[in-house]
């Protein structure tokens, strides 16, 4: 049976960088939650944390901090890394949370991108319109965010994700990348639970379209336990809305096994995006 735990990971003590980076407050903590595996660590006012699905090519990355913001927007943004790599452009979303004076934002990262940041010793992320001449350099542009992290050696948390996930993965009964195939598949339609006004406000001026892969844990009552990012499409307020919406409107039938039992699986689908003129 998967573990539904809160296990603290103390990391070795992280390396200065410069530019006064936001510096630990406590240890890492690792989540084992029904759909997914998620760590988080406070830096000081900010917290940092990360969430991987069982499967996919996409792992989230939040930031929550001081600010405000009276609604979600999506914003270009621009990670920087301890890899002597290119800094790479990232679509993020910024939104408020149920804490007064606290925000969020979420980028959602194809696994190259991740894996630069998770093998970083710091890491800076930055909302803006124009980028920097060179990979330490303050934008042109005043951001909406920027924060730098020194993170110091992730090897003892990657390590504990990595077991986190292929927990999950023997819950779910994942091999090769796969669900188990029920006698009877889940049955889940999304045809007509997309509208003309779900298409972001941002996305939509900015003519930006795409296709997003999702993952859909449903369990044995036919729920949709939880939407992930499988493939990202890029473009962070499409990501966002597509669970939303599917989370909100969509109807599933649980899969059963040979016996007519209800069986938990997974579904994947995928949301095309794209602007009719």
């Amino acid at each position: 049976m998967l573990r539904f735990l809160l296990l603290a990971a103390l990391l070795a003590a992280p390396a200065a960088s410069p530019a006064a980076p936001q510096r630990p407050s406590d240890k890492w903590h690792l989540y084992y939650l029904p759909s997914s595996c998620a760590a988080e660590r406070p830096f000081g006012d900010y917290v940092l944390g990360f969430e991987m699905p069982p499967m996919g090519d996409a792992t989230r990355l939040v930031i929550v901090g001081p600010g405000r913001a009276t609604e979600s927007r999506q914003l270009d943004s621009l990670l920087e890394v301890s890899d002597g790599g290119p800094p790479f452009k990232a679509s993020s979303l910024i939104y408020g949370t149920s804490k007064k004076g606290r925000r969020g934002i979420t980028t959602v990262l194809p696994r190259s991108d991740a894996a630069r940041v998770s093998n970083s010793r710091w890491l800076r992320l930055s909302t803006l319109g124009t980028g920097p001449k060179s990979k330490r350099t303050t934008p042109t542009a005043e951001p909406v965010f920027s924060a730098e992290f020194d993170v110091g050696s992730t090897a003892a948390l990657a390590k504990e994700l990595s077991k986190c996930v292929e927990d999950l993965r023997r819950h779910w009964g994942i091999v090769d990348d796969k669900f188990p195939e029920p006698a009877t598949p889940a049955k889940l339609s999304l045809q007509g639970i997309f509208r003309s006004s779900d298409y972001p406000r941002d996305a939509m001026n900015a003519e930006q379209t795409g296709s997003t892969t999702f993952l859909l844990m449903i369990d044995e009552k036919g729920a949709i336990l939880d939407c992930l990012v499988k493939e990202t499409s890029g473009v962070a307020s499409i990501d966002a809305m597509g669970c939303q919406v599917i989370k909100a409107r969509a109807k599933a039938k649980p899969a059963l096994d040979a016996a007519g039992k209800p069986v938990k699986t997974g579904y994947v689908a995928r949301i095309n995006w794209q602007i009719a003129w």
